[in-house]
């Protein structure tokens, strides 16, 4: 998905569209976006987190729901910085206008190391290579070039060993064109009580690799991730970085402090039809019909998001009641409104949000389909709007790569 087409509404259009309390009547599936959600959730994790600094991870395009609205809205907040995995991201929020401090966390080549520092755009260095380059891409550019080292103390990810910290002292000591922002790590096992040893030693670890490079405590340190921050706030450093507890969603449920969920999963009955007992629904003969069944047809299938195991094991909302999933094909489901009076096309199905007092979480969705609630949101289609809103008002759209038509 990209967020190139998020656009703000002209002020004739905005007379024409607010207040709108449905999305655009084109829309048969939409994501809605709650950006006050998002930003109450960073604001009241900021107060639990305190004197820690809130870095916001919007990578993998803002947990599905676009990284350019969603960075604004978190940069109006007053974030420390913003972090991303894959460099395209942080290009992109440069290129939107977000001028906030943003991390790639990614290991970046050559030329991408060039593009950052042009654009101002800190990265990690993660070994001996990674430094050198940033230093002589600086001086090209006669710009310094801004960097967190990377520490792997444990994740046997990108980083430098714990061995290393001297000699990277005394090779930065040596860089002109580098300057030193943090000094990072990442915990392996942040949700597990059992491995908790493991987590206190990473830490014990990281603490000395920072004193050996840092050792008059001059750049932020940041260790802790969102499950980590939640479960273990005695880890938190000079800084954290979060992202699905932004999201209202996380593995430690219910989460101890008040979140809001941000994104809501809708979509709307294309046809509702009866079928007999013995009717066959969906691929490869799985399921036939117990029963005379009223089957209504879903616009979304397996590229949105959902899974076979939905097929099943799977539930939606239609008029507040829980419809099971039947069958899950390629673009399209199929879910039993049998129990559910009146139920036609057009009807709003909600796969995750509220309707009516019944709630379905991403965790409890995501589930069903035997999939973790980052994969339900990320893996979304791009081909599904995303619908946002600001105290209850509808913002604007991001589809199919191209600005809203309505």
């Amino acid at each position: 998905m990209s967020d190139r087409t998020a656009h703000d509404c002209s002020a004739s259009q905005t007379s024409q569209r607010l207040p709108r309390k449905h999305p655009p009547r084109h829309h048969s599936a939409w994501v809605d976006v709650d950006l006050d959600a998002l930003v109450f959730n960073c604001q009241a994790i900021s107060r639990y987190i305190a004197p820690a600094r809130m870095i916001a991870v919007v990578k993998a395009y803002g947990l599905g729901t676009g990284a350019v609205m969603a960075g604004r809205a978190l940069e109006e907040a007053g974030v420390y910085m913003l972090a991303v995995s894959n460099f395209h991201e942080a290009i992109l929020l440069r290129k939107e206008g977000i001028r906030c401090p943003v991390l790639a966390m990614n290991g970046l080549l050559p030329e991408q190391m060039e593009l950052a520092i042009a654009q101002d755009i800190s990265f990690f260095g993660f070994d001996a290579a990674s430094l050198r380059t940033a230093d002589a891409l600086g001086k090209k550019l006669c710009r310094r070039a801004k960097v967190h080292i990377k520490v792997d103390t444990g994740m046997g990810r990108l980083g430098i060993l714990p061995e290393e910290a001297g000699a990277t002292r005394l090779l930065l000591e040596g860089l002109t064109w580098v300057d030193l922002e943090g000094i990072a790590s990442h915990i392996a096992s942040p949700i597990a009580a059992e491995h908790n040893d493991f987590t206190f030693r990473q830490h014990a670890t990281f603490l000395k690799v920072c004193e050996t490079i840092d050792p008059r405590h001059r750049v932020v340190r940041h260790i802790s991730s969102s499950n980590t921050v939640m479960r273990l706030p005695e880890l938190n450093m000079d800084a954290v970085r979060c992202q699905a507890v932004l999201w209202g969603v996380s593995y430690i449920w219910p989460t101890p402090w008040p979140l809001k969920p941000v994104a809501s999963y809708k979509a709307r009955l294309v046809q509702v039809k009866t079928l007999p007992a013995g009717h066959n629904v969906g691929y490869r003969l799985k399921y036939s019909t117990a029963r005379p069944t009223q089957l209504g047809i879903l616009p979304l299938g397996t590229i949105d998001g959902l899974t076979a195991d939905h097929a099943g094991k799977g539930y939606v909302l239609v008029r507040g009641q829980r419809c099971p999933i039947l069958a899950v094909c390629t673009c399209e489901s199929m879910v039993d409104v049998t129990d559910v009076p009146g139920a036609q096309a057009g009807d709003e199905v909600v796969l995750v949000g509220e309707q009516r007092g019944e709630t379905l979480s991403a965790m409890e969705f995501a589930e069903m389909g035997g999939i973790s609630f980052m994969n339900l949101l990320t893996k979304t289609g791009a081909r599904v709007p995303r619908v946002y809103w600001r105290n209850g008002s509808y913002v604007n759209t991001e589809v199919f790569n191209q600005e809203d038509w309505e």
